[in-house]
């Protein structure tokens, strides 16, 4: 996703497992917040925090919180990101995973909205759909999907890869329809107790919202460097 989120611990590289009960949790920085398409810090440096739950019947929740800056705003916000499912692992050895997430922006609350999402893992690739009734509170149903991998290349290096499309499922008057597509690929490493990943980041379509007046089209391309402490 050009993720977050969760991006990120939440929308990228997601995988849905059944395990023992455990909290997890991680602290880090990214260089610029890509999340669907779009940079959330406006091309500068963003703090991130995920905590997350999994029962070992299947029940996971967590919540992601970022610091952003929305186009067209004066100063920079918080993104909190609220989820809660459940994952179950089928006898081919597939797992599917279905729950809900709220998305809200602190002080100004008007691009809050809420998705439903479900999806499918094997053991190192998996595809989730998300549908939004109200996406950024712009009264527009949308709907995202994509597809994560990551392959190991040695040790402790990852190869990693997104592919996103989101799309409006009817035109606004105002911002008339959202069609983009976005891909991430990287390399992630362990190292020292960090996390450490760099991508390239590339999306190309139409969208709106995030504070934008228009709709805005064309391609663009990023590095991206993110390390984060897993707790």
């Amino acid at each position: 996703m050009r993720k977050a989120a969760v991006a990120v611990a939440l929308l990228c590289c997601w995988q849905a497992r059944e395990a023992g009960a455990q909290l997890t949790g991680s602290v880090g920085v990214v260089s610029d917040y890509l999340y669907r398409g779009s940079s959330l810090s406006q091309g500068k440096p963003a703090a991130q925090l995920t905590l997350a739950y999994d029962s070992p019947d299947g029940w996971h929740a967590g919540v992601f919180a970022a610091r952003v800056k929305l186009a067209g705003a004066a100063r920079g916000s918080m993104q909190y990101i609220g989820y809660a499912g459940y994952a179950r692992r089928l006898a081919s050895g597939l797992s599917w995973d279905a729950g809900a997430a709220h998305y809200a922006y602190k002080p100004d609350s008007t691009q809050d909205y809420q998705e439903l999402h479900a999806g499918l893992a094997a053991d190192r690739v998996n595809a989730r759909i998300a549908y939004s009734p109200d996406y950024l509170g712009l009264g527009i149903p949308t709907a995202y999907a994509e597809m994560n991998g990551s392959y190991p290349l040695w040790r402790d290096v990852s190869l990693f890869a997104h592919a996103g499309y989101l799309a409006s499922l009817s035109a606004s008057p105002l911002f008339g329809d959202m069609r983009q597509m976005d891909g991430r690929v990287g390399l992630g490493a362990e190292l020292g107790g960090f996390r450490w990943q760099l991508a390239w980041d590339a999306s190309r379509g139409r969208t709106s919202g995030y504070g934008w007046q228009k709709a805005a089209s064309g391609s663009r391309g990023d590095v991206v460097v993110s390390v984060s402490r897993p707790f």
